[in-house]
C-alpha cells in the first residue's frame, strides 16, 4: 500500500459531490546523489512519493525515506550560545550515517519539480570522536575540569526535526528535478545537514563545557546533485 494512501483520502473530501471525484495520481521515485565541499561530502538515497489535488495540480506533498551520510575533515563544532559564550570542540574528522523520514513540497510543470524537503525523525549512528577542547579564560567555568583535553563524543541517536533543533542530526534541501523522460531525470539544489555530537560519560559521570552544555553542532550548506529515477504514475 502506498505511503500516502491517507492523504489521498484527504484530499479527496475537497473534490465537488456533484461529479465523480477525481484520484491524483501517486508519483514515486528515487534520488541518488551527493552534496560536495572543500572538505566534506554528504552521499543520500532518497526514495519519495508526492500526490496533487484535482484544485491544485501543479502543487504536489511528499513523504519518503532518506538514507545519507556526512563525512568531514578537520573541522569545529560548537555549543549554542549562552550568556554570551559559544564554545566549540575542535575535531580531525566527524562522520555519521543516517535513516530518515522525510516530508516535503514542490511545485510541479511541465519536467521540473521545484521543491523541498526536510527529515522530520531519523535515527544516526557513528563512530565515537575525540575532540579537543581549547579553553584559557582568567576565571573557570563549570566545564573547567576538561579545559585542554581531548572528551570522548558521538553523534546523536534520534533526532527529530534537525533544520530547527540544534540539538539534532538530520538534512533538508532545497532543490530543481528535471525529467528528461518519465524514468530517468537530474537534481539539483542546496542541501543542509546537521552534524550534533554528544559528549561520553566518563565514570559514570556526565562531561560538560561551559554551562552545563554537552551539544557541539554544526549546519553544513552544500550544493547537491543527484540522478533521478521514477519509478510511474
Amino acid at each position: 500500500m502506498k505511503i500516502l494512501k491517507g492523504l489521498l483520502i484527504i484530499l479527496l473530501l475537497n473534490a465537488t459531490s456533484t461529479h465523480a471525484q477525481y484520484t491524483s495520481p501517486i508519483a514515486a521515485g528515487v534520488d541518488v546523489g551527493a552534496s560536495l565541499g572543500s572538505n566534506s561530502w554528504a552521499p543520500s538515497v532518497m526514495y519519495h512519493e508526492e500526490i496533487g489535488s484535482q484544485r491544485l495540480p501543479w502543487l504536489r506533498i511528499g513523504v519518503g525515506f532518506r538514507a545519507w551520510g556526512l563525512y568531514d575533515g578537520r573541522t569545529n563544532l560548537y555549543t549554542e550560545r549562552m550568556a554570551g559564550i559559544k564554545d566549540y570542540l575542535e575535531y580531525r574528522d566527524v562522520s555519521v550515517n543516517g535513516l530518515s523520514f522525510v516530508a516535503g513540497v514542490n511545485v510541479s510543470f511541465w519536467k521540473l519539480d521545484i521543491g523541498v524537503n526536510t527529515d522530520l525523525l531519523g535515527l544516526t549512528y557513528g563512530s565515537k570522536r575525540h575532540g579537543y577542547y581549547e579553553k584559557n579564560v582568567p576565571t573557570n567555568g563549570t566545564g573547567a575540569p576538561n579545559y585542554n583535553q581531548w572528551l570522548a563524543s558521538k553523534p546523536t541517536l534520534f533526532n527529530a526535526l534537525p533544520l530547527a533543533l540544534r540539538r539534532n542530526t538530520g538534512q533538508s534541501e532545497a532543490f530543481v528535478r528535471f525529467m528528461a523522460t518519465r524514468r530517468v531525470g537530474v537534481k539539483l539544489g542546496y542541501a543542509y545537514t546537521r552534524l550534533t555530537y554528544t559528549t561520553k560519560k566518563s565514570d559514570g559521570f556526565n562531561v560538560y563545557l561551559d554551562n552545563n552544555q554537552r551539544h557541539v553542532s554544526k549546519l553544513y550548506g552544500l550544493p547537491y546533485a543527484a540522478l533521478a529515477f521514477g519509478l510511474g504514475n
